[in-house]
């Protein structure tokens, strides 16, 4: 595309150079045919580049299809009821049983302790989602400390718990020269719901 601004930008300059020395010598008239050569030119260069381009798009095109031809078949996967609850059963196998929230819990306040982090009281609050047959559990942690160790706590977490999601982050500072923070971390953890529920 810039190349073709380039050639147009080149391409004007040098008509109105010529329009210039035409209306000198031969009048109005003399541009007549020199501005029919400039956008016979112009259209020459324009097709020839789009032709260069459609020719590199139909060689990609061959060889992505020669290599999708090349691949082996795979077994088509037929939309189904058994194929939608197999789908269902990998996700309630992967999301944290019920009863380890407290676990979850208690792992987040020691690393936060363990990295001398100050912890406030938290917010908790669980959301069943009867449709989806898991339960989010929301938790709203405040922790006061210098950035990078927050951030040292925020991954790890996310690192030991495949099931726990950060939702935001807020950060907070007393005064511009201070080194700690105040950060409100807002996490989410999806486990399975209760069995009474389920």
């Amino acid at each position: 595309m810039e190349r073709l601004s380039l050639v147009g930008a080149m391409l004007a300059w040098e008509l109105r150079r010529i329009v210039r020395a035409f209306m000198r010598h031969g009048g109005r008239l003399g541009i007549v045919p020199v501005l029919a050569a400039v956008l016979g030119i112009a259209a020459a260069v324009v097709g020839r580049q789009q032709s260069v381009a459609a020719q590199q798009a139909q060689a990609q095109l061959a060889e992505r299809l020669a290599r999708r031809a090349a691949e082996p078949a795979a077994a088509p996967v037929v939309p189904g009821e058994r194929d939608g609850r197999a789908r269902l059963k990998a996700f309630d196998d992967y999301l944290l049983p019920h009863d380890d929230i407290p676990t979850v819990v208690q792992d987040l306040l020691n690393e936060a302790e363990d990295l001398r982090l100050v912890l406030a009281r938290g917010d908790y609050r669980a959301q069943p989602d009867l449709q989806g047959g898991f339960m989010r559990y929301r938790m709203s942690l405040p922790v006061k400390g210098d950035a990078p160790t927050v951030l040292k706590l925020m991954q790890s977490a996310l690192q030991s718990h495949k099931t726990l999601a950060l939702e935001s982050v807020q950060f907070k500072r007393a005064r511009i020269e201070s080194t700690d923070v105040e950060v409100r971390l807002q996490w989410v953890l999806l486990t399975r719901l209760p069995e009474p529920v389920r």
